[in-house]
């Protein structure tokens, strides 16, 4: 098997001004439901602290942490 990796480094700068810890890597650090640190702040695919980096894992994380979202906004309407 083959996996392409593209870049070393994740994209999560932006975040750091919200307050959303990361780890010594730079990935978003989330719990079981995408959740950050932040109340509010989800976060999914590559820039996340899980182990595996490919698209299905993504698209998976992606669906966790949208439902979790509606979850939070349900929980305050």
């Amino acid at each position: 098997a083959i996996f392409v990796a593209i870049g070393i480094r994740p994209a999560t700068d932006i975040v750091a001004e919200l307050g959303v810890e990361r780890d010594q890597f730079g990935y978003i650090k989330v719990d079981k439901e995408q959740r950050t640190n932040v109340p509010g702040v989800f976060a999914a695919g590559d820039c996340c602290n899980n182990p595996l980096k490919q698209v299905v894992t993504a698209c998976g994380d992606g669906a966790i942490a949208a439902y979790s979202a509606y979850k939070f906004l349900k929980e305050r309407t």
